[in-house]
């Protein structure tokens, strides 16, 4: 454990004995650290559509859904973390809402193909933009893979 995540959890120092108060809480960084690893390994984040297939697609977005839901337990709501996690889970949800519709699964498949392409970029664009924010607020290293949809000219 670093040196600034353990004096993040000093809440307050007392005397005239001399105290320590400790908030047992988990660290922005470590949960901006740990999604981080989560996002690197989610194909759907970056491979071409074609290597993906719709329904793999939506699997792997509810559980990041899922992820991003239990992390958001442990951070702040007033935190900067807390609002970009709360983009990329409403990013899922929208992509799910026109994927993971029944109304997908009836089209034709050269609308399924394109309203999967569409989609995809979206919420990539999305997700990558809340990475880079990540990333920049909380100085963590991204993988090559994942930093290719961080829109890099919306950063100064």
């Amino acid at each position: 454990m670093r040196f600034k995540e353990i004096l993040a959890r000093i809440t307050g120092v007392s005397s005239p004995i001399f105290g320590i108060q400790w908030q047992p809480t988990t660290p922005q960084v470590k949960v901006a650290r740990d999604l981080m690893r989560e996002f690197e390994d989610k194909r759907v984040l970056y491979r071409p559509e074609e290597m993906e297939g719709a329904h793999h697609c939506v699997h792997s977005v509810m559980d990041m859904r899922q992820k991003l839901t239990t992390s958001m337990q442990h951070v702040d709501t007033d935190a900067p973390l807390f609002k970009q996690l709360q983009k990329i889970r409403r990013a899922c949800r929208d992509f799910c809402d026109v994927v993971g519709s029944p109304k997908f699964d009836s089209a034709p498949f050269p609308v399924q193909k394109s309203l999967l392409g569409r989609e995809l970029a979206r919420f990539r664009q999305t997700v990558g933009g809340s990475v880079g924010a990540i990333s920049i607020a909380y100085g963590l290293d991204v993988e090559d893979e994942l930093a290719s949809i961080i829109p890099f000219n919306n950063f100064p």
